[in-house]
């Protein structure tokens, strides 16, 4: 009997084994043990008897199942024996190369080599071994043959350069990512197009480049990509198509396409042309294409924003208002801000007070575009109708190129010099220009209690001192990021100052114990959050509080809750 470690072990013999270059002892434990490649532990006795084989000079473990039946005991994919190392050393003390040559992970304490070819793989990849030809691949008609070796090539389904283990279908000079061949779906729909588009090994010569529908970069139309069979010059690249933002994970091929039937926003009840809306089904809305107000607080109930004479429909009987065009928003739609298919919802309906908009994170009690998808139901996914109404190629008066969202993330926002989180709108001809989602959908024109005519947004355009003052917070106006100005008046106001945080929201009582005020009294009302006078043009009042309590903030509610 012999101790190695915590075991007690009876030596039978010795064996050497085409895998490892030292001997291995054979012996058998009456305790747990754990073998070194397949890492499950064994227990004799009651249960069964096992041999077990060990290195004395490195310590590898191995079951008797693994040593008969493992692959290393044959040729490898390359035609050679590995063999089973535990370091990365050479017996002269050079390192060998320390990542996996399939997964290219960093090798951990066990690995196998293959000293003619110079290639290493850790124990993960050799259990799970690509196989050497894939006889019926997804679409093509051909089987495709692994070539293992280092070398760079240009995968023709997706266009992107790899640098080993290609498949190839020697037939059609075709090299292949084992990703693309495996994963790659064939027939997909995405968020940034209204029909579905099929995948190619080879998109074609055409009159002018093909442009990708995501990023908007060349795709190069000797490699594959994904096709749209309506719209002969749509084309996306198999990369961009299937990523989580575009793609909503759904295999298409063999599903019959059937055009989804949804509900219209209302209904014509007469030849007038009144209409029932689907918020407000209890009275009748008529259309006034020449509406003009003096209160700057009649708001649209959709987008919560002011009329400013836009054609609108309003109600015969109560002070409801909505623009045409919120009016004519679509039940269902696509947007590029989801993966899925986004609904249209009413605060009205759902008795719902407020929502934080997902991609300008702004509070608004108008209508929302939310995902209903059972993936997503633990999820909130909610933006509001102005965010879900941008569309590409998106014109803003800021810019004079069309903006689009190319997923490029970790961007600044030019109009506000803020970091963006989320996926911005970016110019594709000029480099570095992005707009974040709170900016692109600034309300180009807006009315203020400090003038009386309508402020429009602005952008680097400064006196000739090269101060800008803001009336309303009496602080400097920096001209480098956007700010609303009068061109009448030379006024140059904060874009907070002007709109504040509750723009968005509906006058008037938005819980049981809170309304919605103007802040165009003689005298602002003290904050209870900041403890200044609420510069903003709307504040909250806590009804049941006495004496009154204003905050003229959303965020320092929500943070209080």
């Amino acid at each position: 009997m012999s101790s190695t470690d915590d075991f007690e072990v009876e030596t039978i013999s010795e064996i050497m084994v085409p895998f490892h270059h030292h001997p291995l002892s054979s012996y058998a434990s009456e305790f747990l043990t754990s073998c070194s490649l397949c890492l499950f532990s064994t227990f004799l006795g009651e249960i069964v008897t096992r041999i077990r084989y060990q290195c004395t000079d490195c310590g590898l473990k191995l079951h008797d199942e693994c040593i008969n039946s493992l692959s290393l005991n044959r040729p490898f994919l390359c035609n050679h024996i590995l063999k089973v190392y535990t370091h990365i050393f050479t017996s002269s003390g050079r390192i060998y190369e320390n990542t996996c040559h399939f997964c290219q992970s960093k090798l951990e304490f066990l690995f196998a080599r293959c000293t003619i070819c110079n290639l290493n793989v850790d124990i993960e990849c050799l259990f799970a071994l690509p196989p050497l030809t894939i006889s019926e691949p997804k679409h093509h008609k051909h089987s495709l043959s692994l070539l293992l070796r280092l070398v760079t090539f240009t995968c023709n389904a997706c266009g992107v350069e790899g640098d080993r283990n290609p498949y190839v279908c020697l037939e059609c000079n075709l090299m292949v990512h084992k990703d693309c061949v495996e994963n790659l779906p064939r027939v997909i729909s995405i968020n940034r197009h209204d029909h579905r588009i099929s995948h190619t090994f080879h998109l074609g010569e055409k009159e002018g480049d093909w442009e990708c529908g995501v990023c908007r970069k060349m795709i190069n139309w000797v490699y594959g990509g994904y096709k749209c069979s309506r719209c002969p010059s749509y084309a996306v690249h198999s990369r961009c198509a299937t990523r989580k933002e575009v793609w909503d994970g759904l295999e298409l091929e063999d599903v019959p396409e059937e055009e989804e039937e949804i509900e219209d926003p209302f209904k014509v009840i007469n030849d007038k042309g009144d209409i029932i809306h689907f918020s407000h089904e209890e009275h009748v809305l008529r259309l006034d294409e020449n509406y003009v107000t003096d209160d700057a607080n009649m708001r649209c109930r959709c987008c919560i924003l002011a009329i400013n004479g836009d054609p609108c429909y309003r109600c015969v009987e109560c002070d409801f208002i909505l623009h045409e065009a919120c009016a004519n928003l679509p039940r269902k739609k696509r947007h590029l801000l989801h993966n899925h298919k986004l609904t249209l919802s009413s605060t009205l309906i759902n008795k719902d007070i407020f929502h934080e908009c997902g991609a300008c994170g702004i509070y608004t009690d108008g209508f929302i575009y939310e995902c209903r998808h059972e993936d997503c139901k633990k999820k909130i996914i909610k933006y509001d109708v102005r965010c879900s109404s941008v569309s590409e190629p998106f014109h803003h008066d800021l810019h004079q190129h069309p903006l689009y969202f190319t997923l490029q993330s970790s961007r600044r926002c030019q109009a506000c010099n803020k970091e963006i989180k989320d996926d911005p709108l970016n110019c594709t001809i000029c480099e570095g220009y992005s707009l974040c989602m709170r900016c692109a959908t600034l309300p180009r024109k807006v009315k203020h209690s400090c003038d009386d005519h309508f402020l429009s947004l602005c952008q680097g355009i400064g006196n000739s001192s090269g101060d800008l003052w803001c009336d309303i917070c009496e602080t400097k106006t920096d001209p480098s990021v956007c700010y609303y100005t009068c061109e009448e008046c030379g006024l140059s106001l904060h874009i907070d100052c002007v709109l504040g945080d509750l723009y968005y929201m509906k006058l008037g009582i938005t819980e049981p114990d809170v309304e919605i005020h103007p802040n165009n009294g003689a005298t602002r009302p003290l904050c209870i959050n900041c403890g200044f006078r609420c510069k903003f043009p709307f504040f909250f009042r806590f009804i049941d509080e006495e004496p009154a309590v204003y905050s003229c903030s959303i965020y320092s509610c929500a943070s209080e809750d």
